[in-house]
């Protein structure tokens, strides 16, 4: 098969497995982007990703867009069609030509305010491309908060809407006892409203562990308020804060604790958690979190209800006294599972679905405002 893909940029969270796929026999793949990567990502010591046998097309040119976008029979996927010009333009130059175009897209449901203004964008988005699209792969996909709700109240067919995920690299990591006499508890992020960490920080004060530490990784323009909440908890003896470091560091961080948390009010994903669970450290998620749709509780994890420290704190003293797992094990089913190969081999097996069962009609109409806003 032949696959085109549209990016801004040279994601990191999706080389593993389009650089799989590329392996696998028959397929020809193309990656196009705007840029390699962005200078904000090259300032924070992100790598450009190995890509291996994928042909890469950095900025081309409006012919290269139109020669690529109308290779015969070919896959086409674009990674987002709003706020994305190198992937807008190229859908709108593969309309016409015999190929078949999937959308992919993280989860957008996110609660507030914003929320009715999205699904009137989305909706209008879809009215518009939807007839184009064989399916849409959907980063985040699953859950009462999920993206599958929210593409679907858009007026994309709920059958044609595929849960996708980020994918990262697995880091081999030596998984030695850990000695220390207390359950060490791991944040990593950005330190902004929207990760909640003082949810965090709130559940962690009532945990009934007097050993247990906490320890967050990140920076942002909340440090400050973050570090005079955990004073005002009485804990910030049991708490420390590091400034953001090389990934490799981070990983090791992960690797070492006794659990990850990611309690964000809302995130297309997080793909902390992919790190996290592929070197072996169970992971706490609010379901607000794409990344929830990996976590089963009670084998690599626990998921809560966003917003509830309460809830969060009842999953802390649950992993702190009732969890158990072999580190080792845990990461090598989860970097299988989650790994490149693996996540490519399901690509695969969706597209050729998709395309086996897209129907001959033009996808229903969009779902009524008052769906995906009832709770």
């Amino acid at each position: 098969m032949n696959f085109v893909f549209w990016h801004s940029y040279l994601m990191f969270h999706q080389a593993a497995y389009i650089r799989e796929l590329a392996n696998m026999p028959g397929n020809t793949v193309h990656w196009c982007v705007d840029e390699a990567l962005p200078r904000r990502y090259r300032e924070r010591g992100y790598p450009v990703p190995h890509t291996g046998q994928v042909q890469v097309h950095v900025a081309p040119t409006p012919a290269q867009i139109a020669e690529l976008a109308s290779l015969p029979d070919s896959v086409q996927v674009f990674f987002g069609l709003r706020g994305f010009a190198l992937p807008l333009a190229a859908f709108k130059a593969s309309l016409g030509e015999p190929v078949h175009r999937f959308l992919m897209t993280e989860n957008r449901y996110e609660p507030g305010a914003q929320l009715l203004p999205r699904w009137l964008v989305y909706t209008w988005d879809a009215l518009r491309y939807r007839r184009h699209l064989s399916g849409v792969f959907c980063i985040g996909h699953s859950g009462r908060y999920g993206g599958a709700r929210f593409f679907s109240a858009c007026g994309y067919p709920v059958d044609r809407i595929v849960p996708f995920i980020h994918v990262v690299d697995s880091t081999p990591v030596q998984h030695l006892p850990v000695q220390r006499d207390h359950k060490e508890i791991l944040f990593v992020g950005q330190l902004i409203v929207r990760k909640r960490v003082d949810l965090l920080l709130q559940a962690f004060s009532q945990l009934d562990v007097p050993s247990a530490r906490l320890r967050i990784i990140g920076q942002g323009e909340e440090t400050q308020n973050l570090q005079r909440l955990a004073i005002q908890l009485g804990v910030a003896g049991r708490v420390s804060f590091s400034p953001g470091m090389p990934n490799a560091e981070t990983v090791a961080a992960m690797a070492s604790a006794d659990v990850l948390v990611l309690p964000s009010r809302f995130d297309g994903w997080g793909a902390v958690v992919n790190e996290a669970l592929m070197v072996g450290s169970p992971v706490i998620c609010s379901d607000r979190c794409g990344a929830s749709d990996v976590i089963e509780n009670g084998r690599n994890g626990y998921v809560f209800e966003a917003g509830n420290a309460s809830a969060l704190g009842e999953r802390l003293q649950r992993i702190c006294e009732d969890f158990q797992w072999d580190r080792a094990a845990l990461a090598s089913a989860e970097s299988v599972r989650l790994g490149g190969a693996a996540v490519a081999a399901r690509f695969q097996r969706n597209v050729r679905r998709l395309l086996a069962t897209c129907p001959a009609h033009s996808p229903r109409g969009a779902t009524p405002t008052q769906k995906i806003l009832k709770k």
